[in-house]
């Protein structure tokens, strides 16, 4: 078996995430890393084993001893990196969105076929157990015809104050979460064509701090005659909540990510650290989540990525699926700024930098 070397683009939460899933991996090596922080970096080092830290990046993507790069950045960074890190002939696996614009989109994906690479959409709810179930229940018949799916994804709101920054992020929930949405209801239904798209997008949490939407309702029609039903916020208070629902004419499945816990209970009176465990207060009584890494569908996503690397083909989430992904987001802004549905065959507006500032103009921003 061959030995897969990656070089790692970032050391922010997804990227211990992305360290985590690796190393449930055989034959994975983490050989390196790039950030601006090297405390971060140091800590990448000691907790995850990443060899060296480089805080410039094209020492870094000129090594030969890296076979694929991982891009986990704010989202404005993701194609500027992708582009690098394909043209020197390495394979990539890209944090969603994909990137902002479809030109980008497209020009990411023509570097890859012109050179032979793989490109991994980091879009993990396809890879989750609970929803890979219950689609092989609907691709087994076991529904009828499906006609319906529908996901939610609701918390508190971001981590990252870059989130609420609409050049930074492109958007607001619907670039953030909506993104998970769209695609865990496409590759639900088989990934069809999109017939048309109407979203209804809103700021009700957060207008102290942003202008960006912070909840979103989104119905996307397919040529199949099948529907996706989308909502997605960072509205919530009190936890979160993450479902999928799918109908058909004989039957019906629902998966709730986040329902029912592992029974795991510790007492520590002076707290502890595990190196490849990340808590958060463990003073006391908590409750620790030992099998998130896997219930979430990071170690899966990141098997499917690697065998595609070592045995070539294409993974469960490609680039190909990030550019369909992002042109039904903007498709969204476009249809929540005009009040209407928008049909596909999609024509791209233009006139924006990022996505959202098509509703942006229309509120008058």
């Amino acid at each position: 078996m061959k030995n897969v070397r990656v070089g790692m683009i970032g050391t922010g939460w997804i990227s211990e995430v992305h360290a985590r899933a690796f190393h449930t991996i055989p034959g994975v090596e983490l050989v390196c890393q790039h950030s601006l922080d090297p405390i971060r970096g140091k800590m990448f080092h000691d907790q995850y084993g990443v060899a060296e830290f480089h805080d410039a990046f094209e020492p870094m993507l000129n090594r030969k001893d890296v076979d694929v790069f991982t891009v986990a950045l704010p989202n404005w960074l993701h194609f500027p990196f992708a582009k690098q890190v394909l043209a020197a002939g390495k394979h990539v696996i890209v944090e969603k969105p994909l990137c902002l614009r479809l030109e980008e989109a497209d020009e990411l994906l023509d570097l890859a076929k012109k050179n032979g690479l793989v490109i991994g959409y980091a879009e993990e709810l396809c890879y989750v157990p609970k929803y890979t179930h219950v689609k092989r229940v609907a691709d087994a018949g076991g529904l009828g015809q499906v006609f319906l799916a529908r996901q939610h994804e609701k918390h508190g709101g971001p981590y990252s104050p870059w989130f609420f920054q609409a050049k930074e992020a492109g958007g607001g929930i619907l670039m953030d979460m909506g993104c998970h949405a769209i695609e865990c209801c496409r590759w639900i239904l088989g990934k069809p064509a999109v017939k048309s798209v109407y979203c209804q997008a809103d700021l009700f949490a957060y207008k102290q701090i942003t202008k960006l939407d912070d909840h979103i309702m989104m119905i996307i029609e397919f040529t199949t005659g099948q529907v996706a039903e989308i909502e997605s916020s960072w509205t919530l208070r009190g936890g979160m909540t993450s479902w999928v629902e799918i109908q058909g004419t004989e039957g019906v499945a629902y998966a709730e990510l986040l329902q029912n816990g592992n029974g795991v209970r510790i007492f520590s009176e002076n707290g502890y650290t595990l190196n490849d465990f990340v808590e958060g207060n463990t003073k006391g009584w908590h409750y620790p989540d030992v099998e998130w890494l896997w219930i979430n569908g990071y170690p899966q996503e990141m098997q499917d990525f690697i065998t595609c690397i070592r045995e070539g083909g294409t993974p469960v989430e490609s680039g190909a699926d990030g550019r369909a992904v992002l042109e039904i987001m903007i498709a969204g802004y476009l249809s929540a700024a005009t009040g209407r549905k928008v049909e596909f065959p999609f024509r791209d507006p233009g006139g924006y930098q990022v996505p959202v500032d098509l509703w942006l103009k229309a509120r008058g921003e």
